[in-house]
């Protein structure tokens, strides 16, 4: 038997066959959303049974804020803010610190970023951090957060990541301000922060020296890397969540330390990363320098932390060339240590 169409019937076949294949991709598409929710709830659940109960620092999803524009359509966005949102309200407690992270000065303007962090819940977190593995000078960053928390309506603490922002800037010359700083952590007093952080026994610059005691650079590195409190990432590489998150607070809590831990697993929902036509600025760039070590920044307890770990590269990329991402390079350690190219 041969069906005859007229040709109005075979346009409107065509376009019903069109809407419903449409459908059927939204259809898919939120159920992977959903799944990609549930799984990150997972994964944060997991964080948190980690942590114990044990005092820590968090800095929660660096970019994961600031990349919200790269998200394709509405429906990854308002996830990508309900996971954050969740884990701002789980993971925060009585006992640890959370930072949302908030991008830093160059890349979303403050209002659109207060924006974006009241939609996290960033009323519910300590506060948020900026230039995380970045290279901005600290003064700029500080007056960054000044604007956001001037948008936000609220007066937040923050953290910066100075751990590789010392070319151009203060460096290791920032100017505390006066006041109590006892807010910043349990114990901290003016310029003790660092002695109050633990410092990673086996860090992959540690790891380094202790393979190398003969190298040229392993007296710097030690001293001026190896032996500072840097923040500790946590990911899908880390398989059992709560074990290796566990493993590390427990550790710090036995030498008495407050542990910096970076949680990084947030699902990528269609969100494009960094712009390879941007690479030149944010990998493994020349002429970096280490910035200043860990410490309160002003009389609120606000911080500047080692957030990215110096040495450890962004990828085959500028100096690094030749190296993976993560991977601990000598060769950019010396160049952060001398600040020259």
């Amino acid at each position: 038997m041969v069906a005859i169409i007229a040709a109005g019937e075979l346009v409107l076949l065509v376009v019903l066959g069109i809407l419903l294949i449409r459908v059927g991709h939204q259809h898919a598409a939120n159920r992977r959303l959903e799944r990609d929710e549930q799984a990150y709830k997972k994964w944060v659940n997991g964080f948190t049974t980690g942590l114990g109960g044990r005092p820590a620092v968090v800095i929660l999803e660096p970019d994961a804020l600031a990349g919200l524009t790269n998200c394709r359509g509405n429906a990854p966005r308002q996830a990508r803010l309900r996971m954050l949102s969740y884990a701002v309200r789980t993971i925060q407690t009585k006992n640890d610190q959370v930072y949302l992270d908030a991008g830093h000065s160059n890349w979303v303007p403050a209002g659109q970023m207060a924006s974006r962090l009241r939609a996290a819940d960033v009323a519910a977190a300590y506060g948020f951090s900026l230039n995380v593995s970045n290279y901005d000078p600290t003064d700029r960053e500080i007056s960054y957060a000044t604007a956001l928390n001037r948008d936000l309506g609220m007066a937040k603490r923050f953290v910066i990541d100075t751990s590789r922002n010392g070319q151009g800037n203060a460096g290791g010359r920032v100017h505390l301000a006066g006041g109590s700083v006892s807010r910043a952590l349990p114990g901290v007093a003016r310029g003790a922060l660092a002695g109050r952080l633990f410092t990673d026994p086996n860090s992959l610059a540690a790891d380094w020296v202790r393979a190398h005691p003969g190298a040229p650079a392993v007296r710097e590195i030690r001293r001026r890397i190896a032996n500072q409190p840097t923040a500790k990432w946590f990911g899908a590489w880390s398989a059992d969540i709560a074990a290796a998150v566990s493993d590390y607070t427990g550790a710090a809590s036995a030498e008495h330390k407050v542990p910096v831990l970076v949680a990084y697993d947030i699902p990528q929902l269609g969100c494009r990363g960094n712009s390879a036509s941007r690479a030149k600025q944010w990998c493994n760039p020349p002429g970096r320098q280490l910035g200043s070590v860990p410490q309160v920044l002003d009389d609120r307890g606000d911080m500047g932390l080692w957030v990215k770990a110096p040495g450890e590269s962004d990828g085959d990329c500028g100096v690094g060339a030749g190296t993976s991402v993560g991977e601990f390079s000598p060769l950019i350690a010396t160049k952060l240590i001398s600040g020259r190219s």
